[in-house]
């Protein structure tokens, strides 16, 4: 498989991954609370991270780690919540 063909097909798993996410959530809705949900979903998470690098990294400094943690904040921890939040509105 060439190069380009194993990005289309992995951009094309990310697509639909994500695109289950919405349905998922709002069938789990039904019995549990956006922040279970949340939560589950960040321990699927770092279960998957932690199968792909099992070994932790290094903390590059305080700031940096403050920053990291920003960004996971407002880039994930964030948007999951308010999308599930919708959910139990919609």
């Amino acid at each position: 498989m060439s190069e380009k063909t194993s990005g289309h097909v992995c951009a094309l798993v990310t697509i639909l991954i994500w695109g289950t996410t919405f349905i998922s959530t709002k069938v789990l809705l039904d019995t549990l609370t956006p922040l279970e949900i949340l939560f589950g979903r960040f321990l699927l998470g770092y279960l998957a991270l932690l199968m792909v690098r099992p070994r932790m990294l290094r903390p590059g400094g305080l700031r940096r780690e403050l920053l990291f943690a920003a960004a996971g904040l407002c880039g994930v921890t964030l948007y999951f919540l308010l999308e599930n939040l919708a959910l139990t509105h919609t």
